[in-house]
């Protein structure tokens, strides 16, 4: 007996009915994708297995009822005619809801990963342009720092020209680290360690411009930093000033 005329043939139908709103609902759910990043598909290789796997159970079903089915006709004395299709019917809706309550577990199952996937996608994206938009936003007051410095800082010509030498250098750098993090098809961990490499990138800026300006000369420059670009680098580059002049007092 084939499955389209066995009488299991509506539970399959309501399942399938089921799936399908499930699949439009998912998709529907997706998240919207960040503009440089491709997002990656739905995979449902899951639900498809656990699918197949009812689908197997439905085949099995089907086995047993044809076998009771030839039981009752080579044995009519041993039930009735009626007995045996209320025991059928009986069967039938049973299995029938609880296929339909596993189809209906699996989905759940599936919507929360998803939800979940979602939530680490968006906090992960976040985290990338994030750090873009910091590293730009800070480029563009390169020049107006620069302004600043001459008017507010003592600093000789060559000095002066060394500060912004190593400011320039340096936020190049970063904008490179920012546009491949934004732009490279990364896992976790690549991510992470771009973002690392940035933060590094920072201290490496700091650690030239110690190079060339004394503990007091760093101090102001956090000042400046502070005011006109970033509050965070600022007090950085401040913080690197007052350790100078503790370890000259030592």
């Amino acid at each position: 007996m084939s499955v389209s005329s066995s009488p299991l043939f509506p539970a399959l139908s309501f399942v399938a009915v089921i799936l399908a709103g499930a699949a439009f609902y998912f998709a529907q759910q997706q998240p919207e994708p960040v503009p440089v990043q491709t997002r990656a598909s739905f995979d449902s290789s899951a639900l498809e297995e656990s699918i197949f796997a009812l689908r197997q159970e439905m085949a099995g079903l089907q086995t047993k009822l044809d076998a009771m089915e030839t039981a009752a006709t080579a044995k009519p004395d041993a039930v009735t005619e009626p007995e045996t299709e209320a025991k059928r019917v009986q069967l039938r809706a049973l299995e029938a809801e609880r296929i339909a309550a596993a189809v209906e577990a699996v989905i759940d199952e599936r919507g929360a990963e998803l939800a979940q996937e979602a939530q680490r996608r968006a906090k992960r994206e976040e985290g990338r342009t994030g750090m873009s938009r910091w590293v730009d936003n800070s480029r563009d007051k390169l020049p107006n720092l620069y302004d600043r410095i001459a008017e507010k800082m003592d600093l000789d010509p060559q000095t002066e020209l060394a500060v912004e030498e190593i400011l320039e250098t340096g936020f190049e750098t970063l904008t490179m680290i920012t546009n491949e993090l934004v732009e490279g098809d990364l896992d976790d961990d690549e991510i992470l360690a771009l973002q690392i490499e940035a933060k590094d990138e920072f201290g490496n800026i700091i650690g030239q411009l110690d190079e060339v300006l004394d503990p007091q000369q760093m101090i102001h420059l956090g000042q400046i930093y502070s005011a006109e670009v970033d509050p965070k680098v600022g007090g950085a580059i401040t913080n690197n000033g007052n350790q100078g002049d503790e370890e000259d007092e030592g």
